[in-house]
């Protein structure tokens, strides 16, 4: 486990956050705070972006354009895999998924984002932009 207990969620719409949240109240795993990567937060590191503060979602200004990405921070591997799982009964749009790790949190958040998108076209043989 590395980092605070938060889930950084990028390319998702403020509409979708009541589904996770949900969602993670299934899984026990509401004590992870949610945030959505704003335009400001993919020119900080990663580290910075997984502690921000945003308490009045409704005020969140969402970054637009970016893929679909749930970064973990403050888990153990096998919370991360329960999510990941179970992701698909959400119902919502396909993900990638990522883990906040010493080596990649002092990285920019942009940088970040593109690494993840490689290694996941990569893997799953999808563009998924």
């Amino acid at each position: 486990m590395y980092g605070p207990p938060a889930l950084l969620l990028i390319g998702f719409e403020k509409g979708e956050t009541d589904t996770i949240q949900a969602f993670l109240k299934e899984l026990e795993g509401e004590f992870l705070k949610v945030i959505h990567c704003t335009e400001e937060m993919t020119k900080q590191t990663l580290w910075d972006a997984m502690h921000t503060e945003q308490p009045n979602l409704e005020a969140v200004k969402i970054a637009e354009s970016l893929p679909r990405i749930c970064i973990f921070s403050g888990l153990t591997g096998e919370e991360m895999m329960m999510f990941i799982n179970a992701f698909p009964e959400t119902g919502l749009e396909p993900a990638a998924f990522a883990a906040l790790v010493p080596n990649s949190a002092e990285k920019v958040l942009c940088e970040v984002i593109e690494e993840i998108m490689g290694d996941h076209e990569m893997l799953t043989g999808k563009n998924t932009e």
